[in-house]
Formats: structure tokens, C-alpha cells, sequence
């Protein structure tokens, strides 16, 4: 999974959970300024890792602030979708 894969899955995501259209999601994008509440952000998260078909490691999520972050872990949780192959 390559960066604009993973931005792709977040907007649908957010745009799920929100039920309304989130803008172009940018990875410096905070994601609090997302608009979404934690339970929202958590749906999203849960959302996504459906569309990926991975569980992602809740340990990763320390550290994500961004819109960027959480595609390093989405990116990370599905290294073989980075090479290409699906």
C-alpha cells in the first residue's frame, strides 16, 4: 500500500463514519481538525482496517497525531500492498 492508497481509505473511512464529505484529506492534516469525535475517529480506524482486511496494532496508535501518521500505520500494516502486489 503505497501513500495515496492509504489516504484513499482513510477519506472513505472518515467520510463513512461521518456521513458527509471530509475535503481532501492532506497527510499533515491534524486529525482532530477532521471534525470527528474519538468514538468517530476509533469508528474510522475500525472502518478502515475493514477496507484493508488488517487488524492494526493498538500500540501503533501512540504516537498518531496526523492524517499522515495514521497512513505510516496503515502502510506499515500492509507492506505488501507497498510492493504491489494484492
Amino acid at each position: 500500500m503505497n501513500r495515496a492508497e492509504a489516504l484513499a481509505v482513510l477519506q472513505s473511512a472518515g467520510e463513512h463514519v461521518s456521513h458527509h464529505e471530509l475535503g481532501p484529506l492532506t497527510a499533515e492534516a491534524e486529525l482532530q481538525a477532521l471534525g470527528l469525535d474519538s468514538v468517530q475517529l476509533l469508528e474510522m480506524i475500525t472502518v478502515a482496517e475493514h477496507s484493508i482486511g488488517l487488524r492494526l496494532p493498538d500500540e501503533a496508535f501512540g504516537r498518531v497525531r496526523t492524517v499522515g501518521d495514521l497512513c505510516e500505520v496503515l502502510m506499515a500494516a500492509a507492506p505488501e500492498r507497498q510492493a504491489g502486489t494484492r
